[in-house]
């Protein structure tokens, strides 16, 4: 049996979709994680074949076990990752090991969010930014960005809005740069332009240097102690040819980046100044992505990468285009969860196709600091942008969760 080796995984989200995506397809599906829960609740993952528990940050350790894979008698077509800090290394084993012609140099660059400021400094679509490395000086430069403010900072491995921080004044920079070093005193931290504008996620599929937008995804910032995407909105009205200028953009940092083979996901910023690029990422979006465009087109990505990784062509003809917006759930206040209700009567409301809960009775919820403290979502479909948004929220308003608070 041929044999697929996925680097890391969530329990659920794209990442396990791709896993799901892999057994239908027919393989044998083997886990290289460092999270225990993956042998503790083995039944709770069944499409799972085989675990390996490694330190997934060595390297020598898991070109290790892939030896043992070989030596059993495995035949590995690809090796995947859905997660950012493994998707170059499987790129890499899949382009050296199974002689699948991905492109996995830009994808490391991808992965810090200075590289890629760097590497696209000068660009039309890139903004004002600035890198502050230097402890020494680093009061200096602060100083120095008084016409800039509001900006913000972030870590260059931040990914899902954690460590991203608007400020508005040089005082609350010096602060922002505290708060973030205390977490990593050694790394530099990135300065950007604080830009305003309506947003869009962008899902690419790059094959044989053929560009494919698999999907546009209008996005709903909730502004609070951090950006946090509470809305996501796939309908049939968006398409590229109505947002003037964005495929040319699109085109260009793809094209840039020199990607030939792979896929990506960019989130993008309709300005007065024009397309600017917020964000690259070497993978397609976690969370309810792939159900959200699977419900919207007929076509499953994370399949469609799995096909790409194993060397087949991805097919992302559409089959349906449906209007489809997925709501996401946040905490109001600090408190231990007592319990949640709600969730049959959200089922219930018209064009509601799926609700989800991750909170358990006793965590500690919080209002969300970074995108993996939203605690579920509901999901619907209509046949317009505004239906899907007022069914989502229907089935989202029949949600409570009774916190005490702490």
């Amino acid at each position: 049996m041929k044999s697929i080796v996925f680097l890391g995984t969530n329990k659920t989200g794209s990442s396990y979709e791709g896993i799901k995506a892999a057994k239908r397809l027919g393989y044998e599906i083997i886990l290289f994680t460092n999270r225990t829960i993956f042998v503790e609740e083995r039944e709770e993952y069944n499409e799972i074949d085989d675990v390996r528990l490694l330190n997934m940050s060595d390297t020598d350790e898991i070109l290790t076990e892939i030896t043992n894979l070989i030596e059993e008698g495995k035949k590995v077509v690809c090796f995947i990752s859905f997660l950012d800090e493994y998707v170059y290394l499987a790129a890499l084993l899949t382009n050296t090991l199974c002689d699948i012609p991905l492109t996995y140099e830009p994808l490391q660059i991808m992965t810090d969010k200075i590289l890629t400021r760097r590497y696209l400094a000068g660009k039309h679509y890139t903004p004002f930014f600035k890198v502050l490395s230097s402890t020494e000086t680093i009061e200096d430069e602060i100083n120095e960005l008084k016409d800039q403010f509001p900006v913000i900072i972030k870590s260059p491995q931040s990914n899902g809005s954690k460590d991203v921080i608007l400020v508005e004044n040089a005082r609350e920079c010096k602060n922002g740069v505290k708060q973030l070093h205390r977490r990593n005193p050694e790394s530099p931290i990135l300065v950007e332009e604080y830009l305003e504008g309506p947003q869009y996620l962008i899902e690419i599929v790059v094959y044989d240097s053929t560009i494919t937008v698999a999907a546009i995804v209008e996005q709903e910032v909730t502004k609070g102690e951090r950006f946090i995407i509470t809305g996501y909105s796939v309908c049939p009205e968006l398409y590229l040819e109505r947002l003037s200028g964005l495929k040319e953009t699109v085109s260009s940092i793809i094209e840039d980046f020199q990607l030939r083979n792979g896929t990506c996901h960019l989130e993008i910023k309709l300005t007065n100044k024009g397309w600017k690029l917020i964000e690259i990422n070497p993978r397609m979006a976690g969370g309810a992505m792939n159900r959200m465009i699977e419900e919207a087109f007929g076509f499953n990505l994370a399949e469609q990468t799995i096909r790409m990784y194993t060397g087949l062509e991805p097919d992302l003809r559409k089959k349906q285009n449906k209007a489809i917006y997925t709501h996401y759930l946040i905490a109001k206040s600090v408190g231990t969860l007592l319990k949640v209700t709600g969730w049959d009567s959200a089922k219930q409301q018209a064009g509601v196709l799926e609700v989800y809960t991750k909170a358990e009775y006793g965590q500690l919820v919080t209002p969300p600091r970074s995108m993996g403290q939203r605690y579920g979502y509901v999901l619907a479909a209509a046949d317009s942008k505004d239906q899907a948004r007022e069914s989502a929220m229907n089935g989202a308003q029949q949600i409570k969760f009774y916190v005490q608070p702490v």
